[in-house]
Formats: structure tokens, sequence, C-alpha cells
């Protein structure tokens, strides 16, 4: 019902952005002063003496046109940057690229009903902004936006995600891509785009290479974003703002790899209401998660986790974590369970051969280090979740306000399965047999009596089951009424029904 509610407002906007592009070409040029530049600095401009001074400007009248100069200037001051409608524009193509990615029938026959379609579209658009014609043929610096960073830096995680899960099958490049009909926006997009652009590399580009160009995007858009709790005086891009500083319950376990529908505070302007700088961070981090755990390369799934762990631990000095503690627990749990896991993984096959030597090395070390950090996290977060019930907040808007019932439900889906594989994968490089015992205990306990557990490392079988119940508890994630979180999600874990989801058994002795 949320998709369904939130296309005709994106078509909407993408209708109007269509239009003003195509009444003013470089649409930049609305936003920037006329008399921007380097005028002041002409040869041709003489500073009067004080005689002239005097005799053309009279004390009254210099005064008045102090005081129309420091209004002029405040003005100037509370104006958006330049590249405010690119923002707009490309967050609504990528906002409507993530709600086709998961309902491709809800395309209109002359709508393309491919995501990367709208985020390639997205891309051009930013990149376009980016080279602000106007702005750079006056020589007047260029105001950073931050929320077309991020927006740019989402749009480039989500093309990542495209080619693990499904892989472009037409290369990006304006020489390959399909054309539009003339009157579309896309059509639009592509004449105003620059000859060359970034897109043409995307094709060949790995999910890694994707990443590293999103994570830079990202980087500038977190550094530019404003910071609520600063003095407007040093921080002007903070006025007005009115910040939510409650996490997304519905997210808090860090299971949601489906896009946020409602539309962010990054494309709302400079004005919103509702921007929250944690709910930035968090949504950020979260999605580079999702990625990272599904890279082929354990060295990528590494790399990307610790990326995101880093913005997850940004958010201890950004929001009160008295609210946000169970949802940065348990995210940055899932993430160092991806770091350890992605760092056992070279040793599975010599420990499949018999060689428990590989566990007293330095890599095995470090796995269970970062092994032992998500378990520590994971428990936090569980017990934030079973010693304090979710309120139904009235702040929050009507797509992230959660029910009781579905949080008890995403608690319930980290205590079964995040837990329990950590404690699980742990047990398996441990060399203490005693020590191994207990924590197969622990496992066992967390995961219910169905949970299978085996003394050898887990099988090949593990990070298919893992991925499997990710999706599904995804699906719980997006849900946002208790009748929608059914108990049969939990059930498709296989968690709950009686199956073995995590592959392995533990051989009696």
């Amino acid at each position: 019902d949320g998709m369904e509610d939130t296309l005709p407002l994106l078509r909407a906007v993408i209708r109007e952005c269509h239009r003003f592009l195509l009444a003013h070409p470089d649409p930049s040029a609305v936003y920037t002063s006329p008399g921007s530049g380097h005028a002041s600095r002409s040869p041709d401009t003489l500073t009067p003496t004080e005689e002239r001074l005097r005799r053309d400007w009279p004390p009254e009248s210099l005064d008045t046109r102090l005081r129309s100069s420091r209004l002029h200037t405040s003005a100037q001051k509370s104006l958006d940057p330049p590249t405010t409608f690119h923002a707009i524009f490309g967050t609504a193509l990528y906002l409507m690229g993530s709600i086709i990615s998961q309902e491709p029938a809800l395309a209109l026959p002359d709508e393309p009903s491919t995501a990367s379609t709208y985020w390639l579209g997205a891309l051009d658009v930013f990149e376009t902004g980016e080279s602000l014609s106007s702005m750079l043929a006056s020589g007047a610096s260029i105001q950073d936006d931050w929320r077309m960073y991020v927006s740019w830096g989402r749009t480039l995680v989500s093309l990542a995600e495209e080619k693990i899960a499904h892989s472009l099958r037409t290369s990006p490049s304006s020489s390959s891509s399909p054309p539009a009909m003339p009157k579309s926006p896309f059509h639009a997009i592509a004449a105003a785009r620059p000859p060359v652009t970034r897109r043409m590399s995307l094709y060949s580009a790995s999910a890694h290479d994707v990443m590293i160009l999103a994570m830079d995007q990202l980087s500038r858009g977190i550094f530019h974003m404003p910071h609520p709790q600063y003095s407007a005086t040093h921080n002007p891009s903070a006025l007005h703002l009115n910040h939510l500083s409650a996490p997304p319950s519905m997210d808090a376990p860090g299971f949601r790899r489906h896009r946020s529908f409602s539309p962010p505070a990054s494309s709302m302007g400079s004005s919103t209401l509702e921007f929250s700088r944690p709910r930035e961070l968090f949504t950020v981090a979260t999605e580079v998660l999702s990625v990272a755990e599904r890279l082929a390369s354990a060295a990528h799934r590494e790399h990307w986790a610790m990326q995101a762990d880093s913005v997850f631990n940004q958010m201890k000095m950004e929001a009160d974590m008295v609210e946000w503690r169970m949802a940065v627990n348990a995210a940055r749990g899932r993430c160092w369970l991806v770091i350890g896991e992605a760092r056992a993984e070279d040793m599975e096959d010599a420990l499949e051969r018999g060689d428990v030597s590989v566990l007293e090395s330095i890599e095995a070390d470090e796995a269970r280090d970062a092994l032992a950090m998500a378990v520590t996290f994971l428990e936090r977060a569980k017990g934030s979740a079973t010693s304090r019930p979710h309120p139904d907040r009235e702040d929050l808007p009507t797509l992230v306000r959660p029910s009781p019932s579905l949080g008890r439900q995403l608690s319930l889906i980290v205590r079964l399965v995040q837990l329990a594989e950590a404690l699980l994968t742990l047990a398996n490089l441990t060399v203490d047999e005693n020590a191994r015992e207990e924590l197969y205990a622990r496992a066992q306990t967390e995961g219910g009596d169905t949970l299978a557990l085996e003394l050898d490392p887990p099988s090949t079988a593990f990070p298919a089951a893992i991925s499997s119940i990710g999706t599904t508890a995804a699906k719980l994630a997006a849900c946002t009424t208790p009748v929608e979180a059914s108990p049969s999600l939990l059930f498709a874990t296989g968690l709950l029904s009686g199956a073995e989801p995590l592959g392995v058994k533990r051989e009696p002795r």
C-alpha cells in the first residue's frame, strides 16, 4: 500500500521536473545570483576616495545602502544551492527505481519496467548538476549539496546490489542504451548530460568498483551534512531543521534490504522539518552493509562491512544512544558477524581436511576477535529489545512507525538468527574443547531446539541458508502492521519450523 501511495507523488515530481528542464535547460541558473562571480575583482573597479564617498553617498544614504546590502546578503545566504533541482529530480528517479526493482508490475505501460533505467537516469542528473555550466562560467564557488551527494551514493549502491543480484544485461553507456521517447523525461536528461559521463564505465565495473564510487559520494554527503546540535552561526545549513532523533524501530535489527520509499529529508529541500542526521547515517550504513553481505569475495565483504561499521560507530556522537541503542548494537553486531565469517572463510578448506593447526594462526585470532565483537553487540541488542518495549511513537512518519508486535518479532529474529550464527561460527573456530562446548550450548539456547550443530566448520550450504533467512527477514522488516508481519514469515526462516537452515549437524561424540 505504501508503494502505491508513493508512486503517484514520485510521478508528479518527475513530471514537473521534466517540464522545468524543458523550460530551463540549465536549471542551476535559476538558483544562481545574476551578480555572482568575480566582478568585484575587475581592474576597472576603483575604490572611491574619501572625498567622493562623502559627496556621492551622504551618511544617511550610506546607512540605507548598508542596511539594504545586509538584507540582500542575508537573502542570498538563505537561497538553496544551485544543485537543488538536480538533487530533487535525481532523488525522485532513485526512489522510483527502488520501487520498480521490487514491483516491476507497478510501472505504467509507457514507463520503463527496469530499475536500472531510473538509477542510470538519476546518475546522469547528478553528474549534470555537478557540472553546473552557469556557475562554472561565472567563476563563483559552488556550494556543496550534501543531499545530492547522499542520493548519488545511494543510487550507486543500488546499482552495485543490482549487479550482484541480476547483473546489468544492457550496457549503461549512452551508445548502447535504448533510445528514449522524445517526450520522455529520459530524453531530456540525455540531451542535457555531458558528452562523456562516468556511467560509461559502470558496465565493465564490478560491484566492488561501483561501491568505491558510491562511498566517494556518500563520504562527501556525510562530511557536508548539517549538525543540528551545532549553532546556526557555524552551521548555516542546519537552519530551520527540526531534527527527528528517534530510530526506525522496524529497521532496528538491521535486516532491511529494500529501500525506504517515504521521500527522505535529502529530497525535501533545506527547510525540511524532519531532517535527522542519525537516521541518514543509519540508512546509508545499512544499505552499504546489505551489499557487503552479498559480495562473492571474502576480502570485499570484510572491507565493506568495516566501512558500514565505521558509519554506525559515528552515531554514538550524533544520536541519543538511549533511543538508538538497540538499532546500532544490532547493526554493528551484524557488521562484525560478516567480518568474522569473511576472515574465517580461508580456513574452511583446511579444517575440512582435518588440519586444526590453522586455528593457531593470526588469521584465526582475528576471526575469533571479530566474532566475539559480533556476539557482544548482538547480546547488547537482545538485552535492549527485551528490557524495554518499542513505543508506537506518534512523532514518526506513518511509513516508519513501528508496532509493538512487529518490534517483538524482529527482536526474535535477532535472537534466533544472528546471535546463534555468531556463537556457532565462533565455536567452530575455538581450540579449547570446554570453551567450544560452552559456545555450542549458548548457540543452541539462542537458536532453540531446532538449531542443528556440528563440531566441524559450517558447510557450503551455510551462507546460502543465511542469505535466504536474511531475505525473509527483509520482507518482515518491510511490513508496517502486525497483520502483515505474520508468524508465517518467521516460520519461513526455518528456525521455528523444525528445519535445519544452517545446513550443519552436530555429530555425536
